[in-house]
């Protein structure tokens, strides 16, 4: 069943409320269980909550969580975008547009991000199936009802319900939890549960309801050509708000700042790669990303993609010995298959000459092999569609994370280092700072050098960024 939310009514649980938690100034109401709601009335509510948040590259939904201003989204809506042009709220009575939008924190590993807009008088804010660090199984469970909302899109046929077509707002789509507990690292860390209701482009960032009118989840990602989709429990979205660092004064930032780059390296050396790349900084993992997409683009423009498509061959060889029962061989040869793109041969068939460095392509192929699998093997995709999916990804965060690393760890060479001097520098818009490490060696060559390491303060938290050599004057 469809139907059409309409403006008008703000949503306030306040009467059925069982607490406020407060998380470093955002403040978020749990709801209970008192009454369920008609679909229609529930949409009505919970439609003033939400806002369509347009970027110069995207659009998704967010959804207010702290009545002055604080939203919910997913990271991917945001994260490859310039700037947030704005956020509309078009269920609003009257409707309201934000064009000053801030980010306020991206969780680097969840799906998930923090929005603050400033309006005028307060918004009305979607109560929680929870507002504390809790299991999902404590607010949701398999066949519960759900409720969620995508926008209204001009031109298109709009099905009412019980014949009346009402106003401005969203399509609402009613469904249910169809499974718990599903994980897919090529989304993101943590659980998502699975919903029955038809997802949408677009419908990313929005909020999961619950026959209550309480926000369980936060719509986040899809199977092409599938119905259903996933959301993440709202459990982590609390987690997220509880755990993110505070950084107002000047002192906090940099004995932040010193604990970051202590666990980067810990992470880089302790072999926890996943950790150590997560860390790097989203405006520059983006610069390298174009750098190595458009030197990839270019080699297979010509005779490398032959050597692409014999690398797309092997993936579908190690998939059939996968589906025969030969899983762990399939897999094994998989990190063998894609640690040999850097190898001469290899190389030497893309066409690259010295545009890319050999750990750059390595990490071009395992982000393109990692999807492509994920793909192929989870989301019943065949293989052209396997293939759209994995070019989309490497134009993802995550992607461009791996290959800002690549490059970073070729720097690095496997030399140890540690901290030496922690300097930052307050800028226009936000503090930078440099890091000067000192390379512990016994090599003449490198007795006495240091690294330079530029930080950013991004997305409520120290980022790394380029990372140089600086010699040491007689």
């Amino acid at each position: 069943m469809r139907l059409i939310a309409s403006c008008g009514l703000t949503f306030s649980l306040a009467s059925g409320c069982a607490g406020v938690k407060h998380y470093e100034g955002v403040k978020l109401t749990e709801g209970r269980k008192s009454r369920a709601l008609q679909p229609l009335d529930l949409a009505r509510h919970a439609a003033a909550s939400v806002g369509v948040v347009e970027t110069n590259v995207s659009r998704g939904l967010a959804f207010v969580v702290a009545s002055d201003g604080y939203l919910l989204t997913n990271r991917h809506v945001i994260e490859d975008a310039d700037h947030i042009e704005k956020i509309d709220f078009p269920a609003l009575s009257p409707p309201q547009s934000f064009g000053s939008v801030r980010v306020v924190y991206i969780d680097p590993s969840r799906d998930l991000a923090l929005l603050k807009v400033d309006p005028q008088s307060p918004l009305p804010a979607l109560a929680l199936g929870t507002n504390v660090e809790e299991p999902m199984s404590r607010y949701l469970a398999e066949k519960d009802r759900v409720l969620l909302l995508d926008r209204v899109v001009e031109g298109e046929d709009q099905p009412a319900i019980d014949g009346r077509e009402l106003e401005v707002g969203f399509v609402a789509h009613l469904g249910r939890v169809r499974e718990t507990r599903t994980y897919n690292e090529a989304v993101g860390q943590g659980p998502f549960f699975g919903v029955s209701n038809d997802v949408q482009r677009g419908q990313s960032g929005g909020p999961v309801l619950d026959r209550y009118g309480r926000a369980i989840g936060v719509v986040t990602w899809t199977w092409k050509h599938q119905r259903g989709g996933y959301a993440i429990p709202i459990s982590e979205a609390v987690d997220m708000l509880a755990t993110r660092p505070k950084l107002d004064n000047e002192k906090v930032q940099k004995d932040r700042l010193q604990s970051r780059v202590e666990h980067f390296i810990t992470a880089l050396y302790g072999g926890r790669v996943d950790d150590a790349r997560r860390m790097i900084s989203p405006t520059y993992a983006r610069k390298v990303r174009t750098h190595t997409i458009e030197a990839m683009a270019e080699a297979m423009a010509g005779d490398g993609k032959e050597a692409v498509f014999e690398f797309i061959k092997g993936l579908e060889e190690m998939l059939a010995e996968a589906a025969s029962g030969e899983e762990r061989k399939g897999f094994e040869r998989m990190h063998e298959w894609v640690l040999a793109t850097g190898t001469d041969p290899f190389l030497e068939k893309l066409g690259l000459g010295a545009a890319l460095d050999r750990n750059q392509v390595v990490s071009f192929f395992f982000e393109f092999s990692q999807s492509y699998i994920s793909s192929r093997r989870w989301g019943g995709q065949g293989p052209e569609a396997a293939i759209d999916a994995a070019l989309l990804h490497l134009q993802t965060l995550d992607a461009a994370r791996t290959f800002a690393f690549a490059e970073l760890s070729s720097k690095l060479d496997d030399r140890k280092v540690h901290i030496e001097k922690v300097e930052i520098i307050p800028g226009v818009y936000a503090p930078q700072a440099v890091v000067t490490l000192e390379i512990k060696s016994t090599d003449d060559r490198t007795a006495g050098q240091r690294l330079v390491l530029q930080m950013r303060l991004e997305w409520g938290d120290w980022y790394m960024a380029q990372l140089q050599t600086q010699g040491v004057a007689a």
